[in-house]
């Protein structure tokens, strides 16, 4: 059992988990992260490398013995941290607000875990990646073969939804494909006391964004799911100017490809024939991001089967349907038979707080669950 092995690792990993909390980065310019997790995996012998800006870490097993990997990404968000945590983020505007802190430490132990092995099942191939918040740092990895000669691979992703020491996991579809747009509204600045001789990109703007909302509520149907969410509008800098231009930027999130391709389609079209009836200009970008993460039945089956034996089968759960949340894990996906699970880290007691806020913390007793998780998952190969 590697659960009560993991939780004699407790300090050492809180200590990862709170060095980590302190130094967030975002995107792909992760240098204190990165030389963090470099001086671990040297103290623990394991021979890493760079790769697309990420770590590229392996745990051999011996010649003969299959390779899993697992994904751990390492970057944080630009959210300013409101936890009160004594290691709190040192760096403004930056914080670990979706746990990524979390899953590095968990891949850290599990490294430790396995390395004190005689005999080890299976290698264990870590990709410590940048960038999954941002433009997604999974494909350029892949691209320099982070995933040649893999068997298997496993994502785990730290949710307040389910209680410490638990873990949950879908078969099939698990999470949303994403498409990103940016719309540009041209119309003609005026003051704003003769709104009548201009042509005001803030009302058309918004009148833009209520339209879209009807893509999902009367044009999707009810048992589909869409998301759009507009979440950047910008325009103007006085109150008694009405602008020129006005930008709009947001995320359409679906579970079907013909859903995502109704979508793109009618999105160009509320925006086109919207902005025309107000006679605005629109130029429109629409960025195909994240396709779906579609977990393997076997390897999901496969990854519940260790977890139940570590944390025992009542803290195994099966979520009923997909998230509308978005992970370039799906390009690892896509690549090789793969399982993208939940880690439960809402402690006993603990007011909850969804991903992305800037009070989201893990409970950190969900580390050692987590590392274990992993260990036991390799080694049943």
């Amino acid at each position: 059992m590697y659960y009560e092995k993991a939780k004699a690792l407790m300090p050492w990993l809180s200590g990862i988990y709170r060095s980590l909390h302190k130094i967030p980065e975002t995107g792909r310019d992760l240098p204190e992260t990165t030389a963090f997790v470099e001086k671990q995996l040297d103290e623990m012998n394991v021979p890493h490398r760079r790769c697309a800006g990420g770590i590229l870490a392996e745990l051999s097993a011996g010649d003969g013995k299959p390779v899993a990997a697992l994904r751990a990404d390492m970057d944080a968000l630009p959210v300013d941290e409101q936890t009160g945590l004594p290691w709190k983020s040192c760096h403004a505007e930056k914080m670990h607000a979706c746990g990524h802190d979390a899953h590095t430490t968990c891949a850290l132990g599990a490294l430790k875990l396995l390395a004190g092995e005689a005999d080890r099942a299976a290698s264990l191939r870590v990709l410590f990646q940048p960038d999954e918040e941002g433009d997604g740092g999974a494909k350029p990895m892949i691209d320099d073969g982070a995933l040649d000669g893999v068997i298997a691979a496993l994502g785990l992703h730290v949710s307040s939804e389910y209680p410490v020491g638990s873990v949950a996991a879908i078969s099939g579809r698990a999470r949303a494909s994403s498409d990103m747009f940016s719309v540009t509204l041209r119309g003609r600045g005026c003051h704003g006391a003769y709104p009548h001789l201009g042509i005001d990109t803030v009302a058309g703007g918004a009148q833009i964004v209520s339209a879209l909302q009807t893509l999902v509520s009367r044009e999707t149907d009810p048992l589909d799911s869409v998301v759009l969410t507009v979440g950047h509008f910008e325009a103007g800098r006085a109150r008694n100017v009405i602008p020129d231009t006005a930008r709009l930027d947001g995320i359409i999130r679906t579970l079907t490809p013909e859903s995502r391709e109704r979508c793109r389609a009618r999105f160009r079209e509320i925006v086109t024939d919207m902005a025309k009836a107000l006679r605005m200009e629109a130029e429109i970008t629409v960025i195909p991001s994240y396709p779906p993460v579609i977990n393997n039945p076997a390897e999901t089956e496969f990854l519940k089967k260790s977890a139940a034996a570590e944390l025992g089968a009542e803290y195994v759960f099966v979520p009923g349907f997909p998230k509308m949340g978005v992970d370039d894990f799906a390009y690892i996906a896509e690549k090789v038979p793969g399982c993208y699970a939940e880690l439960g880290c809402r402690g006993q007691g603990q007011p909850f707080e969804p991903l992305h806020s800037p009070r989201f913390y893990p409970d950190e007793n969900c580390l050692p669950a987590g590392a274990a998780v992993i260990a036991a998952w390799v080694q049943a190969r």
